[in-house]
């Protein structure tokens, strides 16, 4: 049986780490030599990606040529090949492979499309360059493309399939979002059948500041077929073979192929050659793929341990109020670092209630994290005197309301001075959206888990965290919710019902309706209105949030780049 044997090698690359990130493809490669043909990492693992302005450096580029120039040393001693993805520069930089063996570099795929889209800004950094690439190996013939290449149909894959290839690669780093694996999946099935060609797909996996990589490559067989699948959100190497005897019987059923009037082989960069030892066969695994609430619950773990560790973090704090997002935030950070660095500060005033009291407690408790509680009655008195003696405002006015949120900010700040500590933010999307958020209090952090992430999804992913294990108490997911900075106070007393602000703010946000069109779903027009104009006046607020995880198709940060001064 005529096979390939290929390592997908899905691993979590830090940005900016040259040699981190090639220690690790030189100990993957030494591991998977014995096992295979070819050993492939994803899209720009080198640097990791995205590198953004570090591309600007020549000593930063002039580094990746010295790490390059030690893998093809190395390869003296291998005889398996490596595609690995990097920025090459060569008269102009370029998103790129290369192919490293027998103690050279072979050859360089540069990626043709370059996407400046969304969370994209590529070409701000690389030049696109329209050259395929082959590489055959025991005569099978293999078809190169980066990411975004295979996302243009009816030419990369259609050109190669049409010239002898069996097996259409594809690095990628493709960050995630909610609802994009299953199109994806869907997408590339349709790649691999209509070209009668094995697809593999080897995708990142990691956080990189606001962005997630949710690993789960593919190979996908000429049918159709999921073959493999890595794991979701985890590091997986994975060895596969791929029977091509298969292709050719397919297309000789099937003549599609004969029938394109495609570039010919003149119009290729061909790399060939040898390997005939006898490597074993390998079966593939189909790991399962999460799904709504675990699938964004896994990825926001990641996101923030990713986040935590690669910027050399030792602790973290948080405030926790007796309410759903501190606590599912609290929960969020013992999943992801560990209960024995996270720590957490119920601050009470006179309007915080003895459910939340309570509420708080248990959190805690079920956590197994210590609650430290400190009271800020003395310090909101002390504050209130000087406003009253010195400045002359008399009444309670929303600023009193606000001012609590910033003492409990600056406590907080200056544990994490005195300590070292990331302060987490427990802020959500719809609250960010609208500006029913404290600038400088509430809102202010280190990093925000929940800056993507709808209220109504906080309590769907609140009840997915305790059907792993009981954390938080049912009343908070009852009570109403209230930032309890006045007596008597609800969400709701100022905002819509957050099922009819979430939905309203998801139309305009990610699915780009305009007012009217939201108007038409059945939405009152005075409640649109409202919530599109505090969207729009509290951009000044968002412009000055801290990071974090996207988890939709649209997130407040390199998705969303609305100006400040806007009178649209």
């Amino acid at each position: 049986m005529e096979y390939l044997n290929i390592t997908i090698a899905q691993k979590n690359a830090c940005v900016g780490d040259i040699e981190g990130n090639l220690n690790e493809v030189l100990k993957v490669w030494r591991e998977a030599d014995p096992l295979s043909h070819l050993v492939v990492f994803p899209e720009l693992f080198l640097t990791g990606y995205p590198p953004e302005d570090l591309l600007l450096s020549s000593r930063f580029l002039e580094d990746i040529k010295k790490a390059v120039q030690t893998l093809a040393q190395l390869s003296k001693e291998l005889s398996s090949f490596l595609i690995i993805g990097l920025p090459w520069r060569e008269n102009d930089v370029y998103n790129a492979l290369c192919i490293i063996g027998r103690g050279k570099i072979l050859g360089v795929y540069t990626k043709a499309y370059l996407p400046n889209y969304s969370v994209f800004d590529e070409k701000r950094y690389f030049k696109a360059q329209n050259a395929p690439l082959i590489l055959e190996i025991n005569g099978i013939r293999i078809g190169l493309s980066i990411c975004e290449d295979i996302w243009h149909p009816f030419y990369r894959e259609r050109l190669y399939a049409s010239n002898g290839v069996s097996v259409l690669l594809n690095i990628s780093a493709s960050p995630y979002y909610a609802g994009k694996y299953e199109f994806k999946e869907a997408f590339l099935k349709a790649r691999a059948e209509d070209n009668l060609a094995y697809l593999v797909y080897v995708n990142l996996v990691g956080g990189q500041d606001e962005l997630v990589f949710d690993g789960r490559s593919l190979v996908i067989g000429p049918e159709g077929e999921l073959l493999l699948r890595a794991k979701a959100f985890e590091e997986d190497v994975q060895t596969v073979s791929i029977n091509v005897e298969r292709i050719k019987r397919l297309r000789l059923l099937d003549s599609r192929l004969r029938d394109e009037n495609l570039p010919q082989e003149h119009f290729f960069k061909y790399i060939t050659f040898e390997d005939k030892r006898e490597l074993p066969y390998f079966k593939p695994v189909v790991y399962p793929s999460p799904q709504a609430e675990e699938e964004v619950y896994r990825a926001l773990v990641l996101g923030l341990r990713d986040y935590f560790y690669k910027n050399g973090f030792k602790a973290a704090i948080l405030g926790l109020s007796g309410g759903i997002d501190s606590a599912l935030v609290a929960a969020l950070a013992v999943d992801a670092l560990g209960k024995d660095k996270v720590h957490l500060l119920f601050m009470p005033s006179e309007f915080t209630s003895r459910e939340s009291y309570e509420d708080a407690r248990e959190v805690a408790k079920n956590l197994e994290v210590p609650l430290k509680e400190v009271s800020i009655d003395s310090l909101f008195s002390a504050y209130r005197s000087v406003v009253q003696e010195k400045l002359g405002y008399q009444d309670f006015h929303v600023a009193e309301e606000n001012l609590q949120a910033r003492i409990r900010a600056n406590l907080l700040f200056y544990l994490s001075n005195r300590e070292g500590y990331l302060v987490i933010s427990t802020s959500n999307k719809s609250e960010c959206a609208v500006g029913y958020t404290t600038i400088y209090g509430d809102m202010a952090g280190g990093f925000a888990p929940l800056k993507d992430v709808y209220k109504t999804w906080v309590y769907r992913l609140a009840r997915y965290r305790n059907s792993i294990s009981p954390v938080f108490p049912e009343r908070l997911f009852t009570k109403p919710p209230s930032a309890e900075l006045r007596p008597n106070q609800t969400d709701q007393d100022t905002l819509p019902p957050y099922e009819v602000l979430d939905e309203i703010l998801r139309l305009y946000i990610e699915e780009g309706l305009s007012e009217e069109d939201i108007c038409r779903q059945s939405f009152e027009e005075e409640a649109v209105k409202k919530v599109l104009k505090m969207l729009k006046k509290a951009e000044y607020k968002r412009k000055q949030a801290p990071m974090g995880i996207k988890v939709t198709k649209r997130a407040f940060g390199k998705d969303w780049r609305y100006p400040i001064t806007n009178k649209s």
